[in-house]
């Protein structure tokens, strides 16, 4: 398939907020910030938010586990699962497997929040497909996987990344002011 010309353009564009990976970031800090926003309301974080939809989905979840699920560090894991825990939201119980292990559960007060969330997260996904219209919500949602798919692909053992032979390809960009060093 031959590349557009206006595709290229758009690509050799110097404004990064013309460039697709500054849209799909500045797509993500605003639904993020909606999303900061509802959960304000209810008195959630995002971050406890995935804690206890993880926790859900998954028996007897690790720590560990949990804060690689809700993209934070274990120490920040540790925070959170430790607020969740005095709010009564979650429980520590050995884990099925046995031994020291424990295993985080849902209380019925942790079930409720997380519902209660949901109905926000869904208020905002609802509002974005009645603004897109569902081919074009049903394309984005395609389109999304398709380009983590392929970024995903990361380097292999010879560190090169799939995308390394397009380094070569890319225009001449206009050498800046020296002095900006």
């Amino acid at each position: 398939m031959a590349d557009s010309p206006d595709i290229l353009r758009r690509l050799e564009e110097l404004s990064v907020c013309e460039h697709l990976l500054s849209k799909l970031k500045y797509a993500q800090a605003t639904s993020r910030g909606a999303l900061e926003t509802e959960f304000n309301r209810i008195g959630i974080t995002i971050p406890q938010f995935l804690a206890l939809a993880a926790i859900e989905e998954n028996a007897d979840i690790s720590s560990a586990e949990l804060a690689r699920m809700s993209y934070v560090s274990p120490q920040a894991m540790i925070t959170i699962v430790a607020r969740l825990q005095s709010a009564k939201m979650l429980t520590r119980a050995p884990a099925a497997g046995g031994g020291r292990a424990l295993s985080l559960r849902l209380t019925a007060k942790g079930t409720r929040l997380l519902n209660d969330a949901r109905s926000h997260a869904y208020a905002i996904e609802r509002y974005v497909l009645d603004v897109l219209g569902q081919d074009a919500y049903a394309q984005l949602l395609s389109s999304l996987d398709r380009v983590t798919d392929a970024l995903t692909r990361g380097t292999t053992v010879t560190k090169t990344a799939p995308w390394d032979t397009y380094v070569s390809q890319a225009p001449e960009f206009p050498a800046g002011d020296e002095k900006a060093v």
